[in-house]
């Protein structure tokens, strides 16, 4: 068989693989930003944090993860009834820029079939949970997946919440609340605890090996792109990154250090087709599909 040929189609189905898994910005929790006296989650993620008048914050880094071979830390939320009404008491974190309405965040490719993740839960006075998944497509909503739990966990269990049917999306929302925050009286009952890990698309993650194809720590647009994208790392970058750009006979295109949480990268040069971007620091590697059209 044709060398080229074969690097080809292998290439594709890289590709394929890939596209199959959107992305969930900061999906283990991995990475935390200091705000004054408190830690949030960083990327799109906002927390009820900001809203704490006393030194209780509702959204906190936890040790406590699943699968443990998968990062060092969890997401934990906490109500505090003694704090009702301030917001400061309710344990729920969204991606969004400011609490209201629900609305697409970050951007979505591969059509997902399910959400999954790991979550304990420890109910008090009758609360529910809440995980929920939103999927948008020119800023109209085209599907959910929604986990409303009111039995307690106090192990890591698992969850893979099948979309309803849709034809194609473009971004996504989520909502996670240690209390079912959906309607009225969308508000806690006890001081329940939620914890929750490693978000993922269409599989659970199981192990070390899946990290790089279900969590994805940078994202860029447009694409398809034109004359140029702009990629936008999640978190700090600590050492410089090089992004590379291959054909689908696998040839090195285009070559470039990256050296900011956002930069923007000239594309001019390509002509249209499909394409693989990695970028690499270290021993990090992460790939993503890439379609130059004009």
């Amino acid at each position: 068989m044709n060398k080229k040929f074969t690097v080809f189609t292998a290439m594709l189905f890289m590709l394929a693989g890939l596209n199959a898994f959107a992305q969930i910005p900061n999906n283990g929790f991995e990475n935390w930003t200091t705000v004054g006296s408190y830690e949030n989650p960083s990327g799109v993620w906002v927390t009820t944090n900001s809203y704490s008048t006393t030194t209780f914050y509702p959204v906190t880094k936890s040790t406590d993860h699943y699968p443990t071979a998968v990062g060092s830390y969890s997401i934990r939320l906490e109500n505090k009834t003694s704090l009702m009404p301030s917001l400061g008491g309710y344990g729920l974190i969204m991606t969004n820029s400011a609490f209201g309405p629900n609305k697409p965040v970050f951007p979505v490719t591969g059509n997902p079939t399910s959400f999954c993740g790991y979550y304990k839960f420890i109910p008090q006075n009758g609360d529910t949970m809440r995980i929920a998944m939103a999927l948008y497509k020119n800023g109209a909503l085209v599907s959910q997946a929604v986990l409303v739990q009111a039995i307690a966990a106090s192990n890591w269990t698992s969850f893979n919440l099948p979309f309803a049917t849709y034809t194609s999306a473009d971004s996504g929302f989520i909502h996670i609340s240690s209390y079912e925050g959906s309607a009225p009286p969308a508000q806690p009952h006890g001081n329940s605890v939620l914890f929750v890990d490693n978000l993922s698309f269409n599989n659970l993650i199981t192990g070390v090996s899946e990290v790089n194809t279900q969590h994805t720590s940078f994202s860029f647009y447009p694409n398809p792109a034109n004359t140029d994208i702009t990629i936008n790392i999640d978190g700090y970058i600590t050492t410089a990154k090089t992004l590379s750009i291959y054909n689908v006979v696998g040839e090195l295109v285009k070559s470039e250090i990256i050296t900011q949480n956002q930069q923007i990268i000239n594309t001019a040069n390509l002509v249209n087709g499909i394409y693989l971007l990695e970028i690499k620091s270290g021993n990090y590697s992460e790939k993503q599909k890439l379609i130059i059209q004009r």
